[in-house]
């Protein structure tokens, strides 16, 4: 591990932080467990980071973010770890930090230590705006705890965007309600045809697929968030499923394909990491804005959450993203059986 010691001390003691890379073991063991440590009294409900997992993050990034993984050391205990996001090709004047700390070495200025820290990384990387995400209350969804809110707030961030993290369980499905979607949503959509896959693309789709991606973060409720949306084309979807290969993640995809133009047109996928049975994760879900009005977000995730289950029956719950703004999304979410887990806020801040 690379070594970068902090300037000052705390009580005495000095505070020092490693970089993560993964010739070491025995740090990737150390990072899932003050993971774990945080994970557990925060977010108790959350999934694990297993020693998997964190390899292949250490060793594969995504095409167009960076990634450092950092452990915080004082007397030769693991008291913290920090993550930082770096945009390679959008948003390149922007750093997203996430910033943990171990219950018992909380309140004693570490937070404050690792947050100068952090911005004197921003600094020699010529980046001037800061991102991160704590735990919020929303109505009927309480936090488990406001502490890492209270702290964003007292360094000068601002909310920007609420989301609701809400999970399936997958025990408590009711198919009638799935059947009841789909007959709803096939009334509607006679002039598409449902593809399915996994793992990779077909190649005829790649182009529509892409095209479908760059809507993404235009067509979703954003906020206040200040964020260039990212232009992905059909290279950076190939590179995006070569790497997701590489991390060991399994993807299922259900798609749309408009019968007259043969344009495939709504898209959906499901994510599970090979290293853990249990979880999985809904990711994207996009129709494209000339065919709304057909249920094709509906048609496609339900045809594609029973693709997923049919070769994955080891998973038990199924989580997902929405902005709390995102009510079309949130509805059909709902209707399947989706239920709020946690609630987030994003902050930003300029340096």
């Amino acid at each position: 591990m690379r070594h970068r010691r902090l300037d000052g001390s705390l009580g005495g003691m000095a505070l020092s932080v490693k970089l993560v890379d993964g010739s070491d073991p025995a740090a990737i063991e150390t990072y899932c467990q003050v993971t774990a440590a945080v994970r557990e009294h925060d977010v108790p409900k959350w999934r694990e980071t297993t020693p998997a997992m964190l390899q292949r993050m250490v060793e594969v990034p995504f095409p167009g973010t960076a990634q450092e993984f950092y452990l915080v050391w004082r007397d030769g205990q693991p008291v913290g770890r920090v993550l930082l996001e770096i945009p390679m090709r959008e948003n390149l004047d922007m750093l997203v930090p996430d910033i943990w700390v171990v219950p018992s070495a909380r309140r004693q200025g570490i937070g404050r230590e690792l947050f100068d820290w952090v911005k004197a990384f921003a600094g020699t990387r010529q980046r001037k705006r800061l991102i991160c995400t704590t735990l919020w209350e929303l109505p009927g969804i309480p936090a488990p705890n406001l502490a890492g809110a209270a702290f964003a707030e007292a360094l000068g961030f601002r909310g920007a965007l609420a989301d609701v993290t809400r999970r399936l369980d997958l025990s408590t499905v009711d198919e009638s309600v799935l059947d009841e979607m789909l007959a709803a949503a096939k009334a509607k959509s006679a002039d598409y045809r449902v593809v399915t896959w996994s793992g990779s693309a077909p190649e005829e789709y790649i182009d529509d697929l892409a095209y479908l991606d760059s809507r993404l973060m235009t067509d979703a409720p954003m906020g206040e968030l200040e964020f260039e949306a990212p232009k992905p084309d059909a290279q950076r979807i190939r590179d995006f499923q070569r790497a997701s290969a590489a991390r060991e993640r399994a993807t299922y995809h259900a798609a749309a394909v408009h019968e007259q133009t043969d344009r495939l047109v709504a898209w959906t996928t499901i994510t599970k990491e090979l290293s853990l049975d249990w979880n999985a994760f809904q990711q994207i879900t996009i129709v494209e804005p000339e065919h709304r009005g057909h249920r094709l977000g509906a048609l496609v995730k339900v045809e594609n959450l029973r693709h997923f289950r049919a070769n994955e029956p080891t998973v038990t719950a199924i989580d997902t993203f929405n902005a709390n703004d995102n009510s079309y999304m949130i509805a059909i979410n709902e209707q399947m059986g989706f239920r709020p887990l946690y609630a987030w806020q994003n902050w930003q801040r300029e340096i």
